[in-house]
């Protein structure tokens, strides 16, 4: 399967699309236009700008469509993240529906679990968003820097990622992108869901083919109707990556990778893995959606009742486990550490590297909405190369 050919060959023209993002009686108009144009003045949350906030010289993290920099707010001295997107990028890959829904789903969340869109706004050249910044890093990281995660963190995590899909989910709102670097940890090891860039309103569903081609349901590989019950899917395979280490369905390519997806074979795992943990994820990853659990039956389950009450309040042993992976733990002052914090909160090249090699979220993701033609052709290729259907 030559997928690079697959994505040139998806051409849209986009040059006379406009962001409008409408939600309760706020309207922002990101036209390709100075901010200060009238035409672009709509208002936003908070009516901010980017004169509003001050750059800590710190990126945080580097993609195809732009930066996340970490940035103090002048008024508050609140540390805050800004997203930052080039409309150049945005135009050429015309991902400017995403951008749309991305905000007008994420201004009207509020949980713990979730990062917050503290505001948005343009200048001539860029869309930014401001979110709530998480200190911590991505789950992502930390997995890497430990290898695998134990059972207690494991379950710590994938409990509060299940508070706040169960959030979303009575919101009507599916995610359809978790993974370890879209979840966020903050300063005392909390998870922060994060990059609604995928996520729908149950209202709106169609058969689409997005996400992380190792993260994606069965479902969607066949390109079936979808319902929240991606989202269920995603926490098995989650629950799996954090004690296993590595994601559970892996290939040279994404053809062997969907092909590992359906074919329902049983999950290999390390001898360390515990039964009850195992029975979890079987339970979970069901190649038919319908016998997957609800959130509250991930909940009920033995393996997390048996954990349950290191999470609520948060065990503070684990706590301190989780913050001091991000720090060189030697006699250090307390502005030494800090500075070792930040140092270490700044995603690595490498880093990056990998999540892009793992991720269709850099090119691929942003471009296979983009025609109904070729995203059918991308489809029938993966489909007849997996024998689902004949040529």
């Amino acid at each position: 399967m030559n997928s690079n050919k697959t994505y040139s060959e998806t051409t849209c023209d986009c040059k006379s699309l406009k962001l409008n993002v409408s939600a309760n009686k706020h309207e922002t108009n990101f036209s390709n236009r100075p901010a200060s144009s009238s035409k672009a003045s709509s208002s936003t949350i908070r009516k901010k700008s980017s004169s509003d906030f001050q750059a800590m010289q710190q990126t945080l993290g580097q993609g195809s469509f732009g930066w996340v920099t970490l940035v103090k707010e002048i008024s508050t001295g609140k540390l805050l993240a800004m997203k930052a997107m080039k409309k150049a990028e945005l135009f050429k890959y015309c991902t400017v529906d995403n951008l749309k829904r991305e905000i007008k789903i994420q201004r009207k969340l509020n949980h713990p679990n979730i990062i917050k869109l503290d505001s948005y706004f343009e200048d001539k050249t860029n869309v930014y968003l401001i979110l709530e910044y998480a200190e911590g890093g991505s789950l992502f990281k930390q997995i890497k820097k430990q290898r695998h995660l134990s059972e207690d963190e494991a379950s710590h995590y994938l409990y509060q990622t299940c508070l706040g899909i169960d959030y979303l989910h009575k919101q009507k709102i599916i995610h359809r992108d978790i993974k370890p670097e879209n979840l966020l940890l903050d300063n005392k090891g909390n998870i922060k869901i994060c990059d609604f860039g995928w996520s729908t309103e149950m209202g709106n569903l169609k058969k689409a083919f997005c996400g992380t081609i190792e993260y994606m349901a069965p479902e969607m590989i066949k390109s079936q109707s979808t319902n929240y019950k991606l989202d269920i899917w995603c926490l098995g395979v989650l629950l799996y990556e954090m004690v296993q280490g590595k994601p559970p369905f892996t290939g040279r390519n994404d053809q062997e990778k969907c092909s590992a997806i359906l074919s329902g074979l049983p999950l290999k795992y390390d001898e360390y893995v515990t039964e009850d943990c195992k029975s979890l994820i079987a339970m979970i990853l069901q190649q038919n959606p319908f016998n997957r659990p609800s959130i509250q039956g991930i909940l009920n389950h033995r393996w997390m009742q048996s954990k349950i009450k290191q999470h609520q309040p948060l065990n503070e042993n684990l706590t301190y486990r989780s913050v001091s992976l991000l720090i060189d733990e030697q006699n250090q002052s307390p502005l030494q550490t800090s500075q070792t914090v930040m140092s270490e909160r700044k995603t690595t090249n490498k880093e990056w590297e990998d999540m892009k090699q793992r991720s269709q979220h850099f090119v691929f993701q942003h471009t296979q909405q983009v025609s109904e033609q070729p995203q059918q052709t991308f489809f029938k290729r993966i489909l007849i190369s997996l024998g689902c259907i004949n040529r």
